[in-house]
This record gives structure tokens, sequence and C-alpha cells, in this order.
């Protein structure tokens, strides 16, 4: 069945699938699982809905001794993951994987675009014990007060679910993960865009005072733009 992802309308919306995005992110996923105490014995990483496959390609450039595998349902990605991809990294167009199982899977800014999250997960359990999972936190008390920001969300990056901290916290306790690691990332504060307008250097002016002056879960709920990269254990 075709949907944004499949018909090329997310390619079109976003035309390098945020590949230039890797190196940040990849930096955070071997904080959250050196944090987690699980780095060195992660070898085979399993990353569904890869996107154009940049992470995995970083990682696997930086690691020559691992083994990694990325899936994604969009044609318009797979055609992007193939370019250049290092020989131990493989890439499968579709919902399924090849290889497994694996020391860990990623869901690395997929959770909330999946209309059926319960279905997904099961999924994910059947490749690795070990998840790390990167969710943004769509719900914040900025949010509350201009609703039109999720709707932004859902029109231009597909948002379809929308979490807080907390939310998350209890999403994965109720689906038996105990969370080994948790930590926030920012991109506008971390990564920021060239600001023009007046409006938007008091507006991150606003974030980076949060950010650096607010533990991070207030910032989070006071001003949003934070995502939690997380790393967490099927329970025995």
């Amino acid at each position: 069945m075709e949907n944004r992802y499949t018909d090329g309308t997310y390619w079109r919306e976003n035309p390098g699938w945020h590949g230039e995005d890797a190196p940040w992110k990849l930096a955070h996923v071997l904080r959250a699982l050196s944090q987690a105490g699980v780095l060195e014995r992660v070898r085979r990483v399993c990353d569904v809905g890869c996107g154009s496959g940049d992470l995995l390609k970083t990682w696997a450039r930086q690691r020559p001794d691992m083994h990694f595998t990325g899936c994604d349902i969009s044609p318009q990605a797979h055609a992007l993951c193939v370019k250049n991809a290092p020989s131990n990294v493989r890439f499968v167009h579709g919902s399924q994987t090849e290889g497994g199982p694996f020391d860990l899977v990623m869901a690395v800014d997929v959770l909330e675009h999946v209309p059926d999250m319960d279905p997904f997960l099961e999924f994910l359990r059947t490749q690795a014990d070990l998840l790390l999972l990167h969710v943004p936190l769509d719900l914040s008390f900025r949010s509350v007060l201009k609703p039109e920001i999720l709707e932004q969300e859902r029109r231009t990056v597909g948002h379809i679910h929308f979490f807080t901290g907390p939310y998350l916290r209890r999403f994965l306790a109720q689906r038996h993960y105990e969370v080994l690691s948790w930590h926030y990332t920012n991109k506008y504060v971390e990564r920021p865009p060239v600001l023009m307008s007046v409006r938007s250097k008091i507006g991150m002016w606003i974030r980076r005072l949060a950010h650096y002056g607010l533990p991070r879960a207030w910032a989070a709920w006071l001003v949003g733009g934070y995502s939690v990269m997380l790393v967490a254990r099927l329970k025995k």
C-alpha cells in the first residue's frame, strides 16, 4: 500500500532524508550505548527505518570489524542507502531484515511515524533484546500554547504520535522494557541553523538559556525542541 514514504512525498519534502545529521546522531548513539555499559559487546547492528543509511555508513567506516544491516520501506531512501556503502553494511528495501539475530536493533526517529506501535515493537523484539530509540518529545508547554506546532510536525515530517519523556518511559515499561540509559538531545541548540530574523534569534536565545540554565527535563517541557536517545533491554 502506497504512503508518503513509498510514493516519494517524504523524499520530495526532505530530499536528503536528514543524512546530514548522521555524525551528530551517531555521537549520541555511542554515548547512549556507553552509558548503558553495552558498547563493547555490540558487534552486529540492525537499523530499522534507516532512511538514507548515512548513520550506519558513518559508523561502519569507523568500525570495519562490525557488521550492520539497515532496512527502509522507501525506494527513494534505499537508493540513497546503497550509494557508496561500505562492504560491512547490508541495506534491504522493505520492512524485513536479513542476517539476524543482532546484538542491537535501532529505530532512530521512527517510532513517531509508525501507525501501530505495538506490532512494530514486537518486530523489533525478534531482531534483538537490546533496543536503541531516538524519539522526539513534541509535546511541551510551548506546543500546548501553540498547537499548530504539532500540525506542522505532522505535515512536514510525518509525525503521527507525540511524546513527553514520562509518557515514553511508561510506554516502554508497560511493554516490559527496562531503560538502561537515557539522555536528551536538542539539534536546534547543538547544531543551530542560520537564523536571519530578529524573532528567530530571540527564540534561539530563549532555547539556549533554558538548555544551559535548567534541568533537561524542565527545558524539554517548557520550550520544546528536544528528543530522547535511550537504550532499553527486554526484562527477563
